[in-house]
């Protein structure tokens, strides 16, 4: 979990990064909607593909079929949300389903 934490701050400091050259670069402000119009369609592409990407971090047995019904089917709203919900419950690779023994 530390992995993703990682991941969007650094993210979100490139971000801000980026942000704030078109900030510095602008003359005028329909410059600056550049740099925030390239943020949003990319935020965008990051939560069009988060089922996919959550697959990949649990290492899903189903990997590729959540990613072609993430891409294929993800702008129907419900076939992201069927895709995201595989995603979260389906089975990742190298867990099993056995319960712990105790001893007495």
């Amino acid at each position: 979990m530390t992995h993703i934490l990682r991941v969007l701050i650094v993210g979100g400091l490139a971000a801000l990064a980026v942000l704030s050259f078109g900030l510095g670069m602008a003359h005028n402000a329909a410059a600056i909607l550049g740099p925030a119009h390239l943020l949003l369609f990319l935020l965008a592409i990051v939560l069009y593909l988060a089922p996919t990407g959550l697959a990949l971090y649990r290492d899903s047995e189903s990997l590729g079929w959540i990613a072609a019904l993430n891409v294929l089917l993800g702008w129907t709203l419900f076939g992201w949300a069927i895709a995201l919900g595989w995603a979260a419950a389906g089975h990742a690779r190298g867990v099993t389903d056995q319960q712990p023994v105790h001893s007495h």
